[in-house]
């Protein structure tokens, strides 16, 4: 994706509702979307963490959390403000319909729409990871290339790639002998963290490599390959008929689309608008089928 293009759908895409105005996967967009929100995320967290009484007063008058960060985020400093511990915290949103009524809404409202930090949202991008790995792992061993992985090369240097070629291959008139796999969108700024924090570490130890941005990446990013060249990723969710969800149904529904992403079923499933919504957030295309 040329610069230009990107920065031009970074700043217009504000929820998962904007995906259908661009022609690329849903997986691509959310991606943007996703690193978007971390990155204001990053900006404000600190801030708002050293306000907790602020939050605790407003919250106690008005039944308002006043944050702008991503719907958990919100909660979490809530429940952090209101005296809970972190196991509590975790608890919380693992179970919360043992809150009063009014922190039970919030906490339902904030799992069943925040797509990048709610519990079922961090299962996904967890899986997503792997699968990642899984599909690079699949293809070298398709072209034959022997490799060990990050757990073996563990036991020899501190910093290891996902994959450590043991003789070197050309990709694109470059020899490599490293692969990392990451699925996420490589801007500029990302690919810039990560070179500081792993990519010049391999550099260093085992010489030029690769890095694999699944949902793509900016024309022309140093050490970077699309996942398009290994594999044409497709996350696809057919809806066969909406209907009215409660909160339970709407998480148990996504646990049965997480299980069966992570083992590459087909994905049929029943739901409504705001599941849609959610799905969307996460990477999935959506196929809506006709009611009969």
């Amino acid at each position: 994706m040329k610069l230009e293009e990107y920065l031009k759908i970074r700043k217009s895409l504000k929820t998962p509702n904007d995906f259908d105005r661009f022609g690329y996967p849903n997986y691509v967009l959310s991606s943007i979307l996703t690193q978007k929100i971390v990155d204001n995320v990053m900006k404000r967290f600190k801030d708002y963490s050293s306000r907790l009484d602020v939050i605790e007063r407003i919250w106690k008058e008005k039944r308002r959390i006043p944050i702008k960060l991503p719907p958990v985020l919100k909660v979490r400093l809530l429940l952090k403000a209101l005296g809970y511990s972190k196991s509590a915290v975790q608890n919380a949103l693992k179970y919360p319909n043992e809150l009063e009524d009014d922190l039970s809404r919030v906490v339902w409202k904030a799992i069943t729409t925040d797509f990048v930090y709610s519990p079922i949202a961090v299962k996904f991008h967890t899986a997503k990871g792997f699968l990642g790995e899984k599909a690079v792992r699949d293809w070298l061993e398709s072209l034959g290339v022997e490799y060990e992985t990050e757990s073996e090369l563990r036991k020899k240097v501190a910093k290891t790639p996902d994959f450590y070629l043991k003789e070197p291959l050309k990709l694109w008139d470059t020899e490599v002998r490293w692969i990392e796999s990451k699925f996420m969108f490589g801007d500029l700024k990302t690919h810039s963290f990560y070179w500081r924090r792993q990519y010049y570490q391999y550099f260093k130890e085992f010489g030029k490599g690769t890095v694999v941005y699944w949902s793509g990446h900016i024309e022309g990013l140093p050490f970077s390959i699309s996942g398009r060249n290994i594999r044409n990723f497709k996350m696809v969710v057919e809806f066969k008929r909406f209907r009215k969800m409660n909160n339970e149904k709407f998480v148990k529904t996504l646990e049965d689309v997480l299980n069966k992403f992570k083992t590459g079923e087909k994905i049929e499933i029943k739901g409504n608008k705001k599941l849609v919504v959610f799905l969307k957030g996460l990477g999935f295309d959506i196929l809506k089928r006709q009611n009969r």
